[in-house]
């Protein structure tokens, strides 16, 4: 009996693809927002008075959704502090200089989950001015990029580990100065 490739996907994999699907349709959304916007200010001389505050709720949440894949794919930015001696280190060196950015992600990645949270809870009691829009909905993408963080991070700890422990090379990574 085949296996189909979905079926072999890891939850990771399976979380970043829905992560890409949300994160491109606020994007489209975004879009469309911004040329309406456009659109009634230029063209027409009326402005919708709530486009500019939806348009920059959306940026927010595609930037942390685009941040979050930027994690899970490793593009986050690292600084060599090995200066290109990585190689001299043997394996278990360049496995520890290999882990270390993901431990620091996600260090950071847990306590903004912590304080994100707190901070969603405090637009449970707020409204945006223009739009009406509850921020708790607002706030909630520090969480969320949080928590997808925490996770692509854990995963890619493991990966490395288990490339470690088998003796394989590790995933690898984007160079220095690498788009």
């Amino acid at each position: 009996m085949e296996t189909r490739a979905s079926e072999t996907r890891t939850f990771p994999d399976r979380l970043a693809a829905v992560n890409s699907i949300v994160a491109t349709v606020l994007f489209g959304g975004l879009t469309v927002v911004v040329l309406l916007q456009v659109i009634t200010r230029f063209v027409l001389h009326a402005p919708l008075i709530w486009s500019e505050e939806v348009a920059r709720f959306l940026f927010f949440w595609v930037v942390l959704l685009g941040a979050a894949m930027s994690v899970r794919s490793r593009r986050h930015f690292v600084i060599d502090v090995t200066m290109g001696r990585r190689r001299r280190f043997g394996p278990t060196g360049r496995f520890l200089f290999d882990v270390v950015p993901d431990l620091c992600v996600l260090a950071f990645s847990g306590f903004l989950l912590v304080q994100g949270i707190a901070y969603a809870e405090v637009g449970l009691l707020r409204v945006a001015t223009n739009s009406g829009i509850n921020m708790v909905y607002v706030y909630a993408a520090i969480p969320a990029f949080a928590a997808l963080s925490v996770v692509y991070s854990v995963s890619n700890l493991l990966l490395d580990y288990a490339a470690f422990s088998s003796g394989e090379a590790p995933e690898p990574r984007p160079p220095p100065g690498a788009e």
